[in-house]
């Protein structure tokens, strides 16, 4: 994927649509360029036996992209699910991968039984933190922005 010289916005309106579910896309009329945003699905929480012992589970990764489109043209994505949770002695599922054609795929939550880690930025959709239960994470997102 090459690099794409963005051209100088005048007199447009500028749209932002978030996918969450579908699997097709397609170019509004005089849209020549869109940025992406796609985050992968969260990462799903373990059943704590004690209170505070499973913070949230990890947010799928967030990348950004700019691609040249053409009107009319159907682009092809995927949502990535968020993880299933975990039993006390059993780990939380990874999230999905989220994808849009031409960009970069954001990849999923890692799952864990002893999640050990920072907070990362953005859109947390990693399961809630647990005391005896699990939580599925959430899934993940296409953010779609463009000027007509």
């Amino acid at each position: 994927m090459g690099s794409t010289t963005i051209p100088a916005i005048t007199s447009k309106t500028r749209f932002v649509l978030t996918l969450t579910s579908g699997t097709s896309w397609t170019v509004p009329a005089g849209v020549t360029y869109v940025n992406v945003t796609l985050q992968g699905g969260g990462a799903g929480v373990y059943a704590s036996s004690t209170a505070n012992n499973s913070p949230d589970g990890r947010p799928g990764q967030m990348v950004s992209s700019t691609l040249t489109t053409t009107p009319g043209a159907s682009i092809a994505y995927a949502i990535g699910a968020g993880g299933t949770g975990g039993g006390t002695s059993t780990p939380s599922g990874a999230g999905g991968t989220t994808s849009f054609t031409g960009a970069t795929s954001a990849a999923g939550g890692a799952g864990s039984s002893s999640y050990v880690g920072t907070a990362q930025a953005g859109f947390n959709n990693g399961g809630p933190q647990s005391s005896g239960t699990a939580y599925a994470g959430g899934a993940g997102r296409i953010d779609v922005e463009y000027w007509v």
